[in-house]
């Protein structure tokens, strides 16, 4: 058994949630698949996930957006070391890792996938902040265009929140 996983087991199975702040039990067997699945996205075995290594793991979506999305809902920060200089480290621990089923059980809604694909924040979607919020597998750019001109529809080659089905800009 690697040490991450023994470690697990002997703080009792109690995970601490990131996203509500408690603590639950969380099943013998969950900790084993999660464990196993977190120690083989980490490949640099500091046993925190950044984002690369999370992008690469059950966690990550087809969506780029989405994997985003979960990797900041469940990223913090953390004191390391470096060639002797301190340094402070975004990722995901273990625990986190576990409890959310490896990211899997962030589901954003589509206001946060909107907002999340808006990377210039001007409130708005061009055509290559949508293709992020679409599956990349599944999407070619024709379909992606097709699905983008529906949306549009008062034609000026952006998609506003209205468009998107989420309402008015917040604020």
């Amino acid at each position: 058994m690697k040490p991450t996983l023994l470690l697990s087991l002997a703080l009792g199975l109690t995970v601490s949630s990131a996203l509500a702040g408690e603590s639950r039990k969380v099943s013998p067997a969950k900790v084993v698949v999660f464990t196993n699945l977190f120690n083989e996205a980490d490949t640099s075995g500091n046993g925190i996930l950044n984002f690369e290594e999370f992008s690469n793991s059950y966690g990550a979506s087809e969506r780029p957006v989405i994997t985003e999305i979960r990797y900041d809902a469940l990223a913090r920060f953390f004191k390391s070391e470096e060639r002797g200089f301190p340094i402070e480290i975004r990722g995901i621990r273990l625990e986190d890792f576990i409890e959310s089923n490896g990211g899997r059980r962030i589901n954003p809604s589509k206001a946060q996938i909107f907002f999340a694909a808006d990377d210039n924040d001007n409130g708005f979607l061009s055509l290559e902040e949508f293709f992020a919020t679409r599956i990349q597998s599944a999407s070619t750019e024709a379909s992606a265009v097709k699905a983008f001109d529906k949306l549009d529809k008062n034609n000026d080659n952006q998609i506003s929140p209205q468009e998107f089905g989420i309402g008015s800009i917040p604020g």
